[in-house]
């Protein structure tokens, strides 16, 4: 059964989103009240941008002290604007880690208030896990859609590599970075998706074969993870017939050095503005690093790193040329302690790297009554048939109650 459409008066003080948003903190702004176009293929359902991506009207301050007196966007960033027109109506901006990079912001998990909502997209998923929110737009350059999606108990949707357009908004990696939807129900992720791309059509064929796998065995997959994980390959298999066990032949440690290779060197080109005396010791430890790191890597390191994992991508996806869909679990374990890290990314930053859709279904709730998901990675091209794929998957997965909002 699809959600219906969350109700918000935005200018009331006692709204959905006042309410939880004194304990999560998700917002940085919320619009006004005035009334945006309510007829299309969207029309009603509420939508949050993450502060990286412009909204007109809004600063877009990237989560940084550097942009305290940036001035407002003129114009919707082209997603944010395809949105819009379809009817959506957009809500407010959500808090995000500093330039989308690792230092954790004080947003509150609504599914627990001492853990984060992980990842750079932390508000978006904030928002949508407690409810307040149909949609939410965040991006992902390593793990940072996915991971509050499976922390917040929420859908989450990354297009392949290049699908969507990234005008208006605020780089990382040009190379890795991409927007994407976290929505509280498939349906309004799906819809968003194709008004994002124009494609009603369904571009591209559903799943016929899969594989399953988890790349390491290091991060120490928590059993309510791995039950979760075992009972989506059955889920697959369902639909599909035999899942095949994967055994990917890359190093991971590898591509994990390269992908941070290539991202610190790309962030340090984007942002070189930053590294001075007025702005570089506003910067937050992890960022400020990041960006001295990639100062010091030579165009040949990061070309070279870069090629590597073009390559790893393009052999991982011919060693698997029978195989379109593949089960894996996004994360390891729960969402982290407030204030600790943004969650462990070394899988999703490997799915990143590989190119394809990566949709993330909500799986229940663990022994500690937090969030499980469970993962389905697409070959690159096949956005469309993931999601169609996904309704399949997700109809039959078990229920994901919403979080109780705290009380005073």
């Amino acid at each position: 059964m699809i959600d219906p459409p969350v109700s918000i008066h935005r200018a009331s003080g006692t709204d959905a989103i006042s309410a939880w948003d004194r304990h999560i903190g998700a917002f940085v702004s919320l619009a006004d009240g005035s009334a945006d176009q309510l007829s299309g293929p969207l029309a009603g359902r509420t939508v949050a941008v993450k502060d990286i991506i412009n909204v007109a009207g809004f600063p877009t301050k990237n989560g940084s002290r550097t942009q305290e007196n940036t001035p407002v966007a003129a114009h919707d960033a082209p997603v944010v604007a395809h949105l819009r027109a379809a009817g959506a109506i957009v809500v407010g901006k959500t808090v995000t880690t500093e330039y989308a990079f690792t230092d954790p912001t004080p947003c509150r998990n609504p599914f627990g208030l001492e853990y984060s909502p992980g990842g750079s997209s932390s508000g978006s998923g904030a928002a949508v896990g407690a409810g307040v929110v149909d949609i939410a737009l965040g991006t992902q350059t390593a793990g940072s859609l996915i991971r509050p999606a499976a922390y917040c108990g929420a859908v989450g949707f990354k297009p392949g590599c290049g699908v969507l357009e990234m005008e208006g908004v605020t780089p990382l990696s040009p190379s890795y970075d991409m927007v994407g939807v976290i929505a509280r129900n498939l349906d309004f992720a799906a819809d968003a998706f194709a008004v994002m791309t124009g494609d009603f059509a369904k571009s591209s064929a559903a799943p016929l074969r899969a594989g399953r796998v988890v790349l390491s065995d290091d991060a120490g997959l928590d059993a309510d993870r791995l039950a979760a994980f075992e009972a989506g390959s059955e889920a697959v298999a369902t639909y599909l017939g035999r899942v095949e066990t994967l055994r990917p032949e890359f190093d991971l440690t590898q591509v994990v050095t390269d992908h941070r290779t290539v991202m610190c060197a790309e962030a340090a080109i984007a942002h070189a503005n930053l590294l001075n005396d007025a702005t570089q010791n506003l910067l937050m430890p992890n960022f400020r690093e990041a960006l001295l790191t990639g100062a010091r890597i030579t165009p040949d390191e990061s070309a070279s790193a870069k090629r590597r994992l073009a390559d790893t991508a393009a052999e991982f996806w011919q060693h698997n040329a029978d195989i379109d869909v593949i089960v894996t679990p996004p994360v390891p374990q729960g969402p982290p302690r407030l204030g600790t890290t943004t969650g462990y990314q070394h899988w999703l930053t490997v799915w990143t790297v590989l190119g394809g859709p990566l949709l993330c279904l909500p799986w229940g709730l663990d022994a500690k009554g937090l969030p499980i998901s469970v993962m389905l990675a697409g070959r690159p091209g096949q956005d469309s048939g993931l999601l169609e794929f996904g309704q399949k998957i997700a109809a039959i997965a078990p229920h994901t109650p919403r979080p109780k909002l705290p009380s005073v």
